[in-house]
C-alpha cells in the first residue's frame, strides 16, 4: 500500500527533510505539530514486493502523464499534493467513469486502484476536462479565448460586481477601503479576477437562517466546480456578537484547521481577513457597523461535516463551511458522497472520509502543482450580485434546489 507519508527506498533522509520544510514554509505548521493521525505525514518506507507492483516514483510519473497531477514532483515521496492526486483519481474512476472495485476515496493506493490506473496507462485514457484546461493554458499564453465558458462568465460576474461597487461602494465596502491596517482583506479596487489564478466564490443568502444552503463555487484552469456549506457563522463566545465575514475579496492559503485536516487559511498579513460583529447574533444588518471591522487570523475554511440536517449550529464561528455530502462536477452533475462521508471528526476513519470537501481540497492541491502563484482568492459575494449575470443566477437556482432535495 502506497498512503500519505510512504517513500522509495532510494528516498534520502535529506529530501525527507527538506519536504518537510516546504510543508511548514507552505502552511506555516510544523508537521510535529498536526494532531490528527489521519493527516499528519509520517514517513515510512515501501516495502519490496507484495502484491503491489508500482512505486512511489512510477504512481507520481503516472498521474502526472495522466493529468491528475500537472507540474507535480516525480521524487517517490507520497506527500500532501501526491496524496490529493491518488484521492482525485479515485473520485474520477468513481463518480466519472461510474466504475466499480475502486472503493472509497481514501488516497490509500492499494490493489484496486493500481489495477484501474494500469487500465488508464494501458488505454491511453485521459480526464474529460482535458480539452478544457488545454484551452485554459492557450488562453493564458495569449493563443486563445475563454469567452462564452461558465469559467469566463464567473470570472466576469466578478468583474462586473467590482465595477458596481467602485463607483457606489457600500458601507462596509468603504470601510474596507479605509481600513488603515495590513490584512487579507483587499479594498474594491485590489479585486483580482485573473483567469490564472484559483478562485473561490462564496455566494451568501439574502435569508440567514443558519443553514446549509449557501453555495462555493470552485474556478481553476477553467473548470467549474460547486459545493454546499455556509458563509454564515453558526455561533461565537464573543461578547460583540458573532463575526461576519465581510463582502468582498479575500486572500487565503492552504493551512491546517485547529491543526487537524488540511483547511484554507487567512494569508497572513497583519491580523486577518475583516469582520463585522453582529449584535444581534444572528442577523447582519446595518448598525452592526456602527462598531467597525474587526481583523480575524481564524476565519479558515473549513469541513462542515455530513451536512444532511442543513442546520450549521456550531460547526462555524465566522468560518466559511463545506459539506461533504454533495457536490457539483465540472460536466453539471450531482455527485452524491453520502454514503462514506463522516457526520463529524470522530467518524472519519479508513471507511468514512469528508467526502465532497475532500474533492474541493483535491482539485487546488493536486491540479495546481504547475501555477506560479497558489494563493487562493476567496471573493464573498451576496445574493443580489448574482442578478448582473441572470444565467449564472438562474442556474444556481436549480443547484441550490437540487442539493437541498437531497437533505433532510
Amino acid at each position: 500500500m502506497i498512503r500519505l507519508g510512504t517513500h522509495d527506498i532510494d528516498v534520502s533522509d535529506d529530501a525527507k527533510r527538506t519536504y518537510a520544510r516546504l510543508v511548514r514554509e507552505a502552511t506555516r505548521v510544523d508537521l510535529s505539530e498536526v494532531q490528527s493521525d489521519e493527516d499528519r505525514l509520517s514517513f515510512h518506507a515501501r516495502p519490496d514486493g507484495g502484491r503491489q507492483t508500482m512505486s512511489v516514483s512510477q504512481v507520481q510519473k503516472a498521474l502526472v502523464d495522466l493529468g491528475f497531477f500537472p507540474g507535480g514532483a516525480v521524487d517517490g515521496l507520497c506527500g500532501y499534493r501526491t496524496y490529493s492526486a491518488i484521492r482525485l483519481f479515485q473520485e474520477y474512476v468513481r463518480s466519472v467513469e461510474d466504475r466499480g472495485g475502486i472503493g472509497i476515496p481514501d488516497g490509500i493506493f492499494g490493489p484496486a486502484t493500481e489495477g484501474h490506473l494500469q487500465r488508464w496507462m494501458d488505454q491511453g485514457l485521459t480526464p474529460d476536462w482535458a480539452p478544457t484546461m488545454e484551452r485554459w493554458a492557450s488562453a493564458i499564453a495569449g493563443n486563445g479565448e475563454l469567452d462564452g465558458t461558465e469559467f469566463d462568465r464567473w470570472l466576469e460576474l466578478g468583474r462586473k460586481v467590482q465595477t458596481r461597487y467602485a463607483s457606489r461602494p457600500s458601507r462596509a465596502l468603504q470601510m474596507v477601503q479605509d481600513f488603515g491596517a495590513p490584512t487579507d482583506t483587499h479594498g474594491v479596487g485590489e479585486w483580482d479576477f485573473s483567469p490564472d489564478l484559483i478562485h473561490l466564490f462564496g455566494i451568501r443568502r439574502d435569508q440567514f437562517g443558519g443553514k446549509f444552503d449557501d453555495v462555493f463555487i470552485l474556478l481553476l484552469k477553467g473548470l467549474v466546480f460547486k459545493f454546499q456549506g455556509s458563509t454564515e457563522p453558526g455561533s461565537s463566545r464573543h461578547p460583540d456578537g458573532r463575526p461576519f465575514l465581510v463582502h468582498g475579496q479575500h486572500d487565503y492559503h492552504f493551512g491546517w484547521h485547529q491543526l487537524r485536516y488540511l483547511a484554507l487559511r487567512p494569508q497572513g498579513r497583519g491580523g486577518g481577513v475583516l469582520v463585522v460583529r453582529s449584535k444581534n447574533d444572528d442577523v447582519l444588518d446595518e448598525a452592526d457597523l456602527d462598531k467597525g471591522l474587526s481583523p480575524n487570523a481564524s476565519i479558515n475554511i473549513h469541513w462542515a461535516g455530513k451536512g444532511l440536517t442543513r442546520n450549521v449550529n456550531k460547526w462555524s464561528e465566522g468560518c466559511q463551511v463545506v459539506t461533504g455530502s454533495l457536490y457539483v462536477n465540472h460536466n453539471g452533475e450531482l455527485v452524491d458522497c453520502s454514503a462514506f462521508v463522516a457526520m463529524n471528526k470522530k467518524e472519519v476513519s479508513s471507511v468514512k472520509t469528508r467526502g465532497a470537501y475532500n474533492v474541493m481540497v483535491d482539485l487546488a492541491t493536486a491540479l495546481s502543482g504547475d501555477m506560479s502563484d497558489a494563493t487562493v482568492r476567496y471573493t464573498l459575494l451576496e445574493e443580489g450580485d448574482l442578478d448582473l449575470e441572470p444565467d449564472l443566477r438562474d442556474d444556481l437556482v436549480q443547484v441550490r434546489a437540487a442539493a437541498l432535495a437531497e437533505m433532510k
